[in-house]
């Protein structure tokens, strides 16, 4: 009896234990929009940036992290707060309407006299080695729609790392703005940077 009594209170144990595991936290790639800029006149076109493609291996809720060891981490307690596709399309919409002052018009009907510029992406590396490095390559396709070619343009970035989910995050968010900023030097100068 004394030994059933005991196997029940360790199995208690087991599974409060289990029950008791921290909350997921959630995480986004949109960053804070900063002060406005100065009063400037609005871009003479409007951009519709495009569902973004992922690599396969890459489109998972968790943040995945490197280890050292050649594992990769994912964590259930770290999540996207949305697929990552729509999350890595949301940062690079905000950059852009913020950078080009245009407005991106995704399902509404685009402003008569403004071209709209059409925006693909697609993103075949967005990753994290356990403190020493993020990395980012990404191609678009920018259609300006008025007789123009179509312009295909690659970028990679890169950015040191040290720190835990955290600067994870706000590293990846850096990564994604910088080719927000790449996408909006081809849209203004009509060819890759």
């Amino acid at each position: 009896m004394k030994l059933a009594r005991t196997a029940y209170a360790t199995l208690t144990l087991l599974v409060l234990t289990g029950c008791a595991s921290s909350a997921p936290h959630y995480y986004t790639l949109t960053t804070a929009a900063g002060p406005a800029p100065a009063a400037a006149s609005a871009a003479p076109f409007v951009i519709h940036v495009k569902p973004v493609n992922v690599a396969e291996r890459l489109n998972q809720p968790q943040l995945m992290v490197h280890q050292r060891n050649g594992e990769l981490l994912m964590s259930d307690n770290a999540l996207w707060a949305a697929p990552l596709p729509e999350e890595i399309r949301a940062a690079l919409t905000a950059r852009l309407e913020r950078s080009l002052k245009t407005t991106d018009i995704r399902s509404l009907m685009p402003p008569a006299g403004k071209p709209v510029i059409g925006i693909r992406v697609s993103v075949e590396q967005f990753d994290v080695w356990q403190g020493e490095k993020a990395t980012i390559a990404a191609t678009w396709q920018l259609d300006p729609g008025q007789d123009s070619g179509q312009l295909i343009c690659q970028t990679q970035h890169q950015r040191a790392i040290n720190g835990g989910t955290q600067e994870q995050v706000m590293i990846r968010q850096k990564l994604v703005q910088d080719v927000a900023d790449d996408i909006a030097f081809s849209v203004l100068q009509r060819r890759c940077g």
